[in-house]
């Protein structure tokens, strides 16, 4: 007879999960496709940036205050940060689940088209933090191929059971009947 797969309740070790942080709607994302990609594995998940922009003398601690606030279905162990602007968020949330990796998808900042120059430095200056926190392995270039980059994260993840033969069981585990 067969082993049946069952559901045990919730364990000490929530399931692992890759968490994307898109630097805008999906639909309008210039590396939607990458995204996509990534979002077809169940542990992966993707956070839009809110609607409003952030007032300047809120950017630090608004993500603070929204890692606090976010819940997921599963303990984050990968961030995967597009543009620099959402490290903020990354950096919050690596703060909140401790032993989680970045992984930065790193563009030339000049493509991002003319920007006020106290914009720019910003933005220069959260490049650097993204690249110093996710090392150089952990880094990606949508210029590379998208097969190889990708899979190098996707080996990575498998490797960290959020690509996994299992199913996905928010607050469970999935595990077998032994008989």
């Amino acid at each position: 007879m067969t082993p049946r797969p069952m559901i045990t309740r919730p364990s000490d070790q929530p399931e692992p999960l890759a968490i994307l942080l898109l630097p805008a709607a999906l639909e309008q994302f210039e590396l939607a496709d990458h995204a996509r990609e990534l979002l077809t594995i169940p542990r992966v998940i993707a956070l839009e940036p809110s609607r409003h922009r952030t007032p300047r003398l809120l950017r630090d601690a608004a993500p603070l205050r929204q890692a606090r606030r976010l819940r997921f279905p599963g303990r984050p162990t990968v961030l995967v940060v597009y543009h620099p602007e959402q490290y903020r968020l990354a950096r919050a949330l690596l703060t909140r689940y401790q032993g989680a990796e970045l992984w930065y998808v790193r563009r030339d900042l000049d493509q991002l088209g003319p920007l006020p120059s106290s914009r720019a430095e910003e933005l220069r200056e959260l490049d650097e933090l993204a690249s110093e926190r996710a090392t150089p392995e952990r880094m990606l270039s949508p210029e590379l191929d998208s097969v190889v980059a990708g899979s190098r994260l996707r080996l990575h993840l498998q490797a960290l059971g959020i690509i996994s033969p299992h199913p996905f069981v928010p607050g469970g585990r999935a595990g077998r009947l032994s008989r």
